[in-house]
């Protein structure tokens, strides 16, 4: 290792005597490591006769596959070592979801891991993985780039929801045709939703209110729980508001979504042990949720 350490110096630098200063060795040492190198396998890896260390044919061969090594081994040790914020963790997460699910849950990340900082940024346009502005994300990836690795965690299934007063009166729900006569409340970047959803119970000629429209779930179940329409629920983050009677489910059907809620992060970066700690927990809340039984 020390005759590769310094081939691979003096190689990169052009000079043994560079090499040495770098090591914090002498240059005869230099050379003398370089020398036992080359009688090991055999051949020449410098021209001698040069003023410079200038790399022979064999050592112009040999000294990318060197140089490839050690970069391997020290990205290698870079995951290994505790580096500066490796206690910190960004997470990019929908905020329908941060409400609804996460932020009641995290209580126990912070119990298991004291030492870990979680800092939630809620998305409300960007459903892709936000590369560079954080560590990992727990989205409904809808794009899903060749960098970055992702986990599924739980299927995304559709189901409207309104307040219990829609079902009372002439206008009443009964079968997916009577949303004819209402509002549908919508998110305006997942217009697709209603139109899937529409599709699994073979309704045809509903359009969505061009009048309102949100940019999260959370505020489409709001202005449900507010009797203005039928909004539609993405997952099981309306639980609460259908056990205290605020909200409905008038229709047994849960239309499957084309995207799944999944754990991603950059794929270089899915060894950090922040990134680890964090997805290993996620995964284990989705697994003990009794609420994501029908969505995994």
């Amino acid at each position: 290792m020390r005759a590769l350490t310094a081939f691979e110096a003096a190689a990169r630098l052009g000079s043994f005597r560079l090499a040495a200063d770098e090591l914090g060795i002498t240059r005869s040492a230099v050379s003398h490591q370089i020398r036992t190198l080359e009688e090991n396998l055999g051949i020449e890896l410098f021209r001698r006769d040069a003023r410079r260390a200038a790399l022979s044919r064999q050592g112009q061969v040999y000294y990318p596959a060197v140089r490839d090594a050690f970069d391997q081994i020290e990205a290698q040790t870079q995951l290994l070592r505790p580096q500066r914020g490796d206690n910190e963790l960004t997470l990019q997460v929908y905020v329908t979801v941060a409400l609804k699910w996460l932020i009641p849950k995290l209580h126990d990340f912070e119990r298991r891991h004291p030492d870990m900082k979680v800092k939630l940024s809620t998305a409300y346009f960007d459903w892709d993985f936000d590369q560079g502005h954080v560590d990992a994300a727990f989205i409904l990836a809808r794009n899903r780039g060749p960098a970055h690795y992702y986990r599924t965690l739980f299927a995304s299934r559709l189901t409207p929801v309104c307040s219990p007063k829609l079902l009372e009166g002439e206008t009443s729900l009964k079968t997916p045709a009577d949303l004819r006569r209402h509002k549908l409340l919508y998110v305006y970047t997942a217009e697709e939703d209603w139109r899937i959803w529409l599709e699994a119970a073979g309704v045809r000629g509903i359009e969505l209110s061009d009048r309102l429209a949100f940019d999260s779930y959370i505020l489409a179940q709001e202005a449900a729980v507010e009797g203005r329409g039928v909004a539609m629920t993405i997952g099981p983050f309306a639980r609460e508001e259908i056990a205290s009677g605020r909200l409905v489910q008038p229709f047994a059907l849960k239309a499957a979504h084309r995207h799944s809620w999944v754990f991603a992060c950059d794929a270089a970066d899915r060894l950090k042990p922040k990134i680890r700690r964090f997805e290993s927990w996620l995964a284990d809340q989705v697994a003990a949720d009794p609420a994501l039984k029908d969505y995994r």
